[in-house]
């Protein structure tokens, strides 16, 4: 009994299956529900308005060819925002060179060891690439408040109005992320570092 409770298909995804056949009306519902919260996501990291909109249109494709893949084993929103957040971060990292500079919250770095001197610029690039694959893997409730208020600028009041939560859930959650972004770049480079704290330290030689 149990079992056939289990494979009973959800709204979410029997309206998933539904447009990925190839059903309007269920393409058209799909896109009301999540429009205007994917647009509002690619206008905040493009903050451009045409760019948002092509931007929109690209997540938009890439959530109708990966239909067929949802299983339903979480809501549907939470999935196409975290397909929806992936593409942003891809389109976020593609035009970053066209951008004044590419931002990744103090708060965040520093909770990451310090560079040597030697190989800072190099070993920041990787540090930067670390977080964007961080925020890949967290769960997505965590990963936008980092994005939003760490990567995007946003303030914390913006945030909370944007995914309608309380302030103190933000700030709660802002704290969270951090660490948890922290944790997996300090994973991701931990035996790096171990080799160097290893290695004998060069000693200034007399003049």
């Amino acid at each position: 009994m149990i079992a056939a409770i289990s494979n009973v298909a959800t709204p979410d995804l029997l309206l998933a299956r539904r447009a990925a056949a190839g059903n309007a009306d269920a393409w058209d519902r799909l896109v009301e529900l999540y429009g205007e919260r994917i647009y509002n996501l690619a206008l905040h990291f493009t903050r451009n308005r045409e760019e948002a909109e092509d931007l929109t249109q690209e997540i938009f494709l890439r959530l109708y060819t990966n239909l067929r893949q949802y299983r339903g084993d979480c809501p549907l929103v939470s999935w196409a925002l975290r397909l929806s957040r992936n593409l942003c971060i891809d389109h976020y990292r593609r035009t970053r060179n066209d951008r004044l500079a590419l931002k990744v919250s103090e708060e965040v770095l520093a909770l990451v060891p310090a560079r040597d001197d030697v190989h800072a610029e190099a070993q920041g690039r990787e540090e930067i690439e670390a977080v964007h694959a961080a925020l890949r893997e967290m769960p997505e409730e965590l990963a936008e408040v980092v994005l939003l208020r760490d990567l995007q600028g946003w303030t914390l009041e913006e945030v909370a109005a944007s995914l309608e939560i309380p302030l103190g859930t933000v700030k709660s959650r802002l704290h969270r992320a951090r660490l948890d972004v922290a944790s997996r770049v300090q994973a991701r480079f931990r035996d790096r570092w171990a080799e160097r704290a290893a290695s004998p330290a060069l000693e200034a030689s007399p003049c």
